[in-house]
């Protein structure tokens, strides 16, 4: 007759054996992915391997990283004005034409893109919007000072004006050194009589009868030659 201790050592035995078969069977079929080992001790054996796993109430860091890392901000935003001319792009060796009219090589003109013929009642036409784009005299102190030295000026500044060659109230670039030049306030044709002129194209191209392009082109070309075949309004 068996012993106590022999009959613990073969049922001891019997589970050690039985253990390794199962392992063996779940290694063959590769049932590891559809069931832990443990569920299946726990079948066999009343649940003495179970362990209750732990529920995270956190979604996965690296796919929050990774979202993140995914969302592109939108760009800064870019002044709209410069805080100061630069020397880069301010022309040389210019030379006023007949006495009166910039160099077109230096100062060929430049339009407003943010006005177009579509919009014209709600931009240029509104009363007022050119002291909405006109650029401050931290800008254009130093740029007429610049623009002087390059047409050869050297006498005050306060006999020229630093013009927009297009101007502002029919669509003319604010900034750009291309549109920007010191007109003389001597002479047959100075600034005033532009003045005169930039007012009528204004009007007529509020009034339709005049578009917007024509108008920029009457002033940008030979203003004096336009304004004179206008009547000399």
């Amino acid at each position: 007759m068996l012993s106590f201790n022999t009959k613990a050592i073969i049922i001891v035995g019997l589970i050690m054996a039985t253990t390794a078969i199962i392992i063996m069977v779940l290694s063959y079929f590769q049932y590891a992915s559809a069931f832990s080992l443990n569920g299946a001790l726990n079948k066999l054996f009343g649940g003495l391997f179970h362990k209750t796993p732990k529920q995270s109430t956190t979604s996965p860091p690296t796919r929050t990283r990774q979202n993140a890392n995914n969302t592109s901000a939108p760009p800064p935003s870019s002044s709209a004005l410069p805080m100061s001319p630069s020397s880069t792009g301010i022309p040389s060796a210019c030379h006023i034409l007949n006495g009166v009219l910039p160099d077109p090589k230096c100062t060929p003109g430049a339009i407003n893109l943010s006005v177009t013929q579509d919009n014209i009642k709600n931009t240029i036409c509104v009363p007022g919007f050119s002291r909405t784009v006109r650029p401050p005299v931290s800008y254009t102190t130093p740029l007429k000072i610049k623009l002087m030295q390059s047409y050869g000026f050297t006498d005050s500044r306060s006999n020229y004006e630093l013009d927009h060659l297009v101007s502002l109230e029919i669509g003319g670039n604010p900034t750009d050194v291309r549109n920007l030049w010191p007109e003389p306030g001597y002479g047959q044709y100075n600034f005033h009589i532009k003045d005169r002129f930039e007012n009528y194209l204004h009007n007529q191209v509020c009034n339709g009868a005049m578009s917007l392009s024509e108008a920029q082109k009457e002033i940008a070309t030979d203003w004096i030659s336009n304004w004179k075949k206008a009547g000399q309004p």
